[in-house]
């Protein structure tokens, strides 16, 4: 998988498979879905995240400082969307 700008449609398909992976990582992160759904979202997570990798790693080969930085910008945003943990003082 890698974005080739002579073939519209499979740069397509893998953009498409990159919005699904961030789809289906974001149900595994929301308490509200059942177990079951979050662990069948993981699953699918992971093996959309398998078809993305070599793409990732070609990018990361090319431009490794700006893939670092989009890296830790995608890890700060889960971070940010988590719910804040109440504290038990109150």
């Amino acid at each position: 998988m890698s974005i080739d700008r002579d073939d519209v449609g499979k740069s397509a398909q893998t953009a498409s498979d990159a919005g699904a992976f961030v789809d289906k990582a974001a149900r595994v992160a929301k308490p509200a879905n059942s177990t079951l759904g979050r662990v069948g979202a993981a699953a699918s997570a992971v093996r959309l995240g398998a078809r993305l990798l070599p793409a990732g790693w070609r990018l990361f080969k090319r431009y490794p400082l700006v893939s670092t930085l989009a890296v830790t910008g995608l890890i700060w945003g889960v971070y940010l969307t988590r719910p804040r943990r109440l504290s038990a003082r109150m």
